[in-house]
């Protein structure tokens, strides 16, 4: 079977998926990627680490690339955190977003109504506007990889954030 593929910090300054991730090292057919910006900040030296996929001469973001589709997962789920949303969100691949809208339904949790001018259909965004040119996600997309991001409000405290993942991970692997 191919594995999942969960990653997290991407940006340094959203620590609640890597503290979620983590949770989830070991588990049979799932492959952590965390702690990828250690800084402790958004950006990755002078760059947003996740808004140069699309641009060959970044080769961080390359390499990085090559090795989720050499691990030819069925699922990249990325974890990040919102510091605008009123509520949970995810970005994904149209073919998961019924599912998702389930899982997210199920834990009553408050769902953002729009994410940078995408309307959300119950919380997911399956054919918007976003993720930005250069994303994993478009990236990805590009690749025919499946994908699922989960955007927590940074407003909900660490606990609650880290809560969220771990549900909507469990449901989905």
């Amino acid at each position: 079977m191919n594995p999942i593929v969960i990653v997290s910090g991407i940006h340094g300054d959203e620590p609640a998926g890597n503290i979620a991730a983590k949770y989830f090292e070991g588990k049979d057919d799932v492959i952590v990627l965390s702690d990828i910006n250690q800084t402790g900040k958004r950006r990755l030296g002078s760059q947003d680490f996740n808004r140069h996929f699309d641009e060959e001469e970044h080769n961080l973001q390359k390499d990085f690339l090559d090795k989720i589709e050499s691990l030819n997962p069925c699922l990249v789920i990325s974890l990040h955190e919102d510091d605008n949303a009123r509520g949970v969100y995810v970005y994904c691949s149209s073919n998961i977003s019924d599912q998702i809208k389930k899982i997210l339904l199920k834990y009553n949790l408050p769902l953002a109504k729009s994410a940078y001018g995408d309307k959300t259909d119950n919380g997911v965004i399956d054919n918007g506007n976003q993720p930005y040119r250069g994303t994993l996600e478009r990236a990805l997309e590009k690749r025919n990889i499946p994908y699922c991001t989960i955007e927590t409000p940074l407003h909900l405290d660490l606990e609650q954030r880290v809560n969220i993942f771990k549900k909507l991970v469990s449901e989905l692997i």
